[in-house]
């Protein structure tokens, strides 16, 4: 019999959406044929949301530890009190606290070759601070003494990442530094390869200013501090090019020709790629020695208890974790065994090219 990574599904926030993409996508029983499923939450909270969503057929094997999981069925880790108050469709101090619990839990057992993965489904941003972070991609580095990590928004058309996440806007300009963006192109550079198997990732770097800046007439930024840190990425043999207009890169398909885009804040990357790929992405936390993975949907307070939640946003967090568990084990073998070595991804013969000819689009797309 195939040997099936364990996996552990955080139960995110009680009050919001995350029970029932966890009850929906745990209903197939073609989850089982590809892993073994753990959930760290409670099986009176995940039967409360069955009843309320009236799905028939559905329950848990109950264990204390992940080497008592059964393959062949859906595993729960109580780890919660059982009397934690279900408040639909809002945030309470109450389901932070239920969601920090599963996911230490979690990561306790990750962190003890219980399991080998953790896919997260939604949990509120509160319940970080409660730790003394920003969200879960700061927490995460705390706990793992990691300096930078970044989140990789991951759909069926593109790959974004971010120099900046959830900071004020008006910090924003402050925090795009050559410094600051070529250790993302750094970390995006080396995921796609690592974790995706790309050997010579193509990276698109947006503007900051309208039209990027437009020969500096709508600012410097692009002249004075991206187009260095693009400039210094290359002289680090990594493939990075422009800086593009958002309307520009993305009223098209030309974002389709680069393997990743890196944005420089946080809507200037999310707001495209929910528009082109929905909630059907997940997240990778780049950065990090464990492999994590979340939904790009959040809480949805307001659809809770209506059975609209699609869990496909669920299923595709876990199957991201799968490919990038086997793509990390794949590629310690190929480094260690160097001789071995094959281009994976299949550009190759493109490295006679220059950037611009790889790509097909020019640095500085005129409106």
């Amino acid at each position: 019999m195939e040997n099936r990574l364990n996996v552990g599904i955080t139960h995110g926030d009680v009050n919001g959406i995350s029970y029932e993409l966890i009850i929906k996508m745990m209903a197939e029983n073609r989850i089982c044929e590809i892993c073994t499923p753990i959930l760290y939450g409670s099986s009176k909270v995940a039967a409360y949301h069955r009843k309320t969503l009236n799905i028939e057929n559905f329950n848990l094997n109950s264990i204390q530890t992940p080497r008592e999981a059964n393959p062949k069925r859906c595993n729960v880790i109580n780890c919660i009190d059982d009397a934690v108050k279900v408040e639909l469709g809002q945030e309470t101090a109450e389901s932070d606290k239920a969601a920090m619990i599963a996911l230490k839990k979690a990561l306790d057992d990750l962190d003890h070759q219980g399991i080998e993965i953790i896919v997260a489904a939604p949990q509120g941003i509160e319940s970080f601070k409660t730790e003394g972070a920003y969200g879960c991609p700061d927490y995460l580095a705390k706990r793992y003494g990691v300096k930078n990590v970044m989140p990789v928004l991951v759909g069926t058309k593109m790959k974004i990442g971010f120099v900046t996440t959830h900071i004020p806007f008006k910090e924003i300009a402050a925090n795009i530094t050559p410094v600051n963006i070529l250790s993302k192109l750094k970390m995006l550079d080396n995921t796609l390869k690592k974790d995706f198997t790309i050997r010579k990732p193509r990276i698109a770097v947006l503007g900051l200013n309208p039209h990027s800046g437009e020969n500096c007439l709508f600012g410097e930024e692009e002249k004075s501090i991206i187009i260095p840190a693009i400039e210094k990425a290359r002289e680090n043999g990594i493939m990075a090019l422009g800086p593009y207009s958002s309307e520009n890169l993305f009223k098209g398909t030309d974002y389709e020709k680069f393997d990743a885009i890196l944005a420089l804040y946080h809507d200037q990357g999310m707001v495209p790629f929910k528009t082109i790929e929905g909630n059907e992405g997940a997240v990778l936390i780049a950065g990090l020695p464990i492999v994590y993975t979340s939904t790009v949907s959040g809480t949805a307070y307001d659809i809770v208890g209506q059975n609209q939640a699609d869990e496909i946003a669920l299923n595709s967090a876990l199957y991201l974790g799968i490919d990038v568990f086997n793509n990390r084990q794949q590629n310690a073998e190929l480094t260690a065994n160097p001789l071995q070595h094959y281009d994976v991804a299949g550009n190759a013969n493109e490295s006679d090219l220059n950037v611009e000819q790889i790509a097909g689009v020019k640095d500085f797309p005129e409106d």
